[in-house]
């Protein structure tokens, strides 16, 4: 149901609430989460518009003047500007949001069957570098040591386990906070992932199997005794099988998570990883080995896994440029071998 305030009832935005609605309705596999959290955003920004700054005088008229160029542009130099925001902030809209919001605009168009001529989207970022194997091999080593040794805080076991997957398969955060235990072979030998759907693919892409390393078996190995120590307690009612937290990758303490209406709720220890709760991992497994690196180059000679401290540039927090990295790896090796994949394509299944 709309969230949009409800005291204006121009035709235009009647019926951008009633194509909101309806995408909103659609199941997970036709429109995402995040998609539908855009369209509300968008209906939620054209309802502050209209009430606080008029928009143009055929923009109340119906959907297709409330989506024309006049009103469009109206709308995206108050959104620039910060007028527009829901979240009592004032600051700029940044391009990435104004991307989000023409974006939706065009979803709403095609869906209402209304004309729409985008305006000229801002301009991309660029794609940071990708982590060179020199650094991707380091953040390994740094945390399989500690963790070999028996030394490491649960979250470095947990990120081991997660490294070891993404230098496996190219995973990204969102195919990552959609994994389960089951999708795990019992000897660890393999892993089913499925990747995000791409733009507006009709189909779901296919569940693919990779063969896991030796130090990704290991570190699975140190991690699922963790997790099932971390999601015993919410196991113990097994009347309810909705219950049972059934997803790999599990929080290690409590976290607030606001809810698409507003309200917040605080979630146990245990609870799935979220793609957000993912990318946080590895900010701050990326944050932890920039501090460490900064100290043991600091002291240059101290012993780091039994070698020098190499010549070091700080490693990115963002999941993003280390999976681009393994991806153009996987492709390369690929090539190599003539087009052979190195993944196993399961199909018939799904997540």
């Amino acid at each position: 149901m709309s969230t949009a305030p409800q005291q204006l009832a121009a035709p235009s935005l009647m019926a951008l609430s009633r194509a909101v609605d309806a995408l909103c309705q659609l199941p997970p596999e036709q429109m995402g989460a995040s998609r539908k959290k855009h369209l509300r955003a968008l209906e939620g920004a054209f309802y502050r518009a209209m009430e606080k700054h008029g928009l143009t005088p055929d923009a109340y008229d119906d959907l297709a003047t409330l989506l024309g160029p006049e009103s469009v542009n109206e709308f995206l130099r108050l959104a620039r500007s910060g007028k527009v925001r829901g979240d009592r902030k004032t600051a700029e809209e940044s391009d990435a949001q104004l991307r989000a919001r023409i974006r939706a605009m065009e979803i709403i168009a095609q869906h209402a069957g209304v004309p729409f001529k985008r305006p000229e989207m801002p301009p991309a970022p660029e794609l940071a570098p990708v982590v060179p194997p020199t650094s991707r091999a380091l953040l390994l080593e740094h945390f399989q040591g500690q963790v070999n040794r028996s030394i490491s805080e649960p979250f470095r076991v947990r990120f081991l386990a997660m490294y070891g997957i993404v230098l496996d398969t190219g995973a990204s955060s969102g195919t990552l906070a959609k994994q389960h235990v089951a999708h795990l072979a019992r000897d660890l030998s393999t892993v089913r992932i499925q990747r995000p759907r791409q733009g507006r693919m009709a189909e779901p892409p296919p569940m693919e199997e990779w063969e896991l390393s030796s130090a990704t078996r290991d570190a699975l190995n140190a991690y699922l005794p963790l997790r099932e120590q971390l999601t015993k307690r919410h196991q113990q009612d097994r009347q309810h099988e909705q219950n049972a937290v059934k997803h790999l990758w599990v929080s290690l303490e409590h976290n607030t998570r606001r809810l698409p209406d507003g309200t917040s709720v605080v979630e146990p220890p245990g609870m799935r990883l979220r793609p957000r709760g993912v990318q946080r991992v590895f900010f701050r497994a990326a944050e932890a080995l920039n501090d460490e690196m900064e100290q043991l180059l600091k002291e240059r000679n101290a012993p780091q896994a039994g070698t020098e401290v190499p010549e070091w540039s700080p490693m990115p927090t963002r999941l993003e440029p280390l999976r681009r990295a393994v991806d153009d790896e996987l492709r390369q090796r690929e090539d190599e071998q003539g087009g052979v994949p190195q993944v196993i394509v399961v199909r018939g299944r799904s997540a």
